[in-house]
């Protein structure tokens, strides 16, 4: 797979905000996610191999499956917020993180419109955000909405233009959207993705929680009008290796995707 450096799906996490209280720690993350200017990323998936019949490729921070084709101008899915906890080996005291999200380009491109959910654990507290993007912008937070651990969440990005598009999240009967026009960088619509990420800050990814399992079910993308599944439509198999480790599996069936921490 390709390195995907995807600072612009990360949020920074500044220093002091580390040793702060929950409640500020939520707050300088919203400041920094509003504040950072996010960075073109450059795209590198790494190998290729077979996983049960899928065509496999490795990743340093995505893990999931994408749909490399054209004309793709939805795509979405539901799953239930994972409770991160401390890998193994991991300190209380280190802040880990990682996030789930359905998008438009992103694998076969360098653009890329996504909406989903960012997890942070450190000492015993969590944070939860819901976020939608469009690069080259920066991630922020849907107002209106909360999110926790057992929320079941479905995000759809929609392509609606060469340079415009929607992101929709909705849980617990509650709805949020956003709608971009007239932006910067095109969308192109190659390829749709259902990933869990362990993001970048400062240029590097952040220490990845145990995420356990995240499904994506309900997963579907629309590609030149008729609707497709990553199951039946040869989605890649997208697997996350650190340092020589590979820290997730992926499984494909149909129009469901479950991305296991290892």
């Amino acid at each position: 797979m390709k390195f995907l450096a995807l600072a612009a799906n990360v949020l920074l996490m500044a220093n002091a905000a580390l040793a702060s209280p929950l409640a500020a720690r939520k707050q300088a993350v919203r400041d920094s996610i509003r504040a950072r200017h996010s960075i073109r990323r450059s795209s590198r998936f790494q190998g290729s191999a077979n996983v049960n019949g899928t065509a496999a490729v490795e990743s340093s921070n995505w893990a999931g499956a994408a749909i490399s084709t054209s004309g793709v101008t939805e795509v979405t899915g539901t799953f239930t917020v994972p409770k991160p906890t401390v890998p193994s080996g991991g300190s209380s005291s280190t802040e880990y993180c990682g996030a789930a999200w359905v998008g438009i380009d992103g694998y076969s491109d360098e653009d890329l419109i996504q909406t989903g959910v960012l997890w942070c654990i450190e000492d015993g507290e969590y944070l939860y955000e819901a976020w939608y993007e469009y690069l080259p912008a920066s991630l922020v937070e849907y107002s209106g909405i909360s999110v926790t651990a057992g929320s079941v969440v479905t995000v759809t990005a929609t392509k609606t233009g060469t340079n415009s598009g929607v992101t929709t999240l909705t849980s617990g009967g509650t709805t949020v959207t956003h709608t971009f026009t007239g932006q910067s960088y095109s969308l192109p619509g190659t390829s749709a993705e259902w990933i869990v990420e362990d993001f970048l800050s400062g240029g590097s990814e952040v220490p990845f929680a145990d995420f356990g399992s995240v499904t994506f079910t309900g997963a579907s993308a629309i590609v030149s009008g008729a609707t497709v599944t990553p199951g039946g439509d040869s989605a890649v198999n997208i697997y996350l290796e650190e340092s020589g480790k590979v820290l997730t599996s992926t499984t494909i069936s149909g129009s469901t995707v479950t991305v296991d921490y290892e």
